[in-house]
């Protein structure tokens, strides 16, 4: 597990985005085409031959998998977009709204908080250099209160970080809810 701060401090960055992903109504409209791609494959599937029901398969758990916000992200390493991603807010590198967000998040760690549940990573800040190239990604979870980097590594983070770092976020257009509660 990495620790917050020393993966802020090392970031050479020039401009950052944030994104939202995984919720809202382009999410559930992906949702509902899935889930009914999904049942049109399933009755395929009952006449299909043999050999064409494991590429069925495959695409009934492509299409599962895009519409689970606990496996999916809303943007790679690549800086491939999930289909239900939106940016939210491009930063410059001195921008006093992106110098408030690393400053909470580099807060003194203390007291890290350990998910109980699947994080469901629905907010990212993306790091970019000149040349637009992605540096660094945060993946955040306010659910469980959970942050992974663009690697899928945890991040040692502590919990007292996340409702500041909620409120900047929704002051820059980030539409967070308390997610938790409708699981």
């Amino acid at each position: 597990m990495k620790n917050l701060e020393d993966y802020i401090q090392n970031l050479k960055f020039e401009y950052a985005i944030s994104y939202s992903g995984l919720r809202g109504q382009k999410y559930y409209n992906l949702e509902i085409e899935n889930r009914e791609e999904i049942n049109i494959i399933k009755k395929k599937f009952q006449s299909a031959r043999f050999m064409q029901k494991a590429k069925l398969n495959k695409r009934i758990e492509e299409l599962k998998a895009e519409i689970n916000p606990y496996n999916s992200r809303i943007i790679n390493k690549k800086g491939e977009l999930h289909k239900s991603t939106k940016l939210v807010h491009k930063f410059e590198k001195e921008d006093k709204e992106i110098m408030s967000i690393l400053k909470i998040l580099c807060s003194k760690f203390d007291e890290q908080v350990f998910a109980m549940c699947t994080p469901a990573l629905r907010d990212s800040i993306v790091f970019y250099s000149k040349r637009d190239k992605i540096v660094g990604i945060l993946h955040i979870c306010f659910s469980c209160w959970w942050m992974k980097n663009e690697n899928g590594e945890d991040l040692e983070v502590d919990y007292r970080i996340f409702p500041l770092l909620k409120d900047k976020l929704i002051q820059v257009g980030h539409k967070i809810k308390d997610e938790i509660r409708s699981r």
